[in-house]
């Protein structure tokens, strides 16, 4: 916060130098989707969408996070953790090389 000016640093002003309402990417994000024929979705499932396919191609949790800008690690992986599909896999691999390890030694 600004202590000079009393407000966020995080003002999005128009180019006439308007501030930005706060609904004012939900309602054109829908007004687009409508005008184009699309399935509505809310503007913020947007930001689960980048999210999700960010962990699907491999970005780190703790990238995702800050992306997100999420202030802790817990908040992203709480919500994200589940898609995780790789790194299941890769566990799942994992226990399976040791397992088949232990079986040839005790053999």
């Amino acid at each position: 916060m600004s202590k000079a000016l009393g407000v966020s640093s995080k003002i999005c002003v128009d180019e006439m130098g308007n501030i930005i309402k706060p609904d004012y990417l939900t309602d054109s994000s829908s007004k687009l989707l409508t005008r184009h024929g699309l399935r509505h979705i809310r503007f913020h499932d947007l930001r689960h969408t980048c999210a999700s396919l960010l962990l699907k191609n491999g970005v780190p949790m703790k990238q995702i996070r800050e992306w997100l800008d999420h202030s802790d690690l817990s908040t992203t992986a709480n919500i994200y953790a589940h898609l995780d599909y790789n790194s299941k896999l890769n566990s799942a691999q994992a226990m399976m090389t040791g397992m088949s390890a232990a079986l040839i030694t005790v053999g």
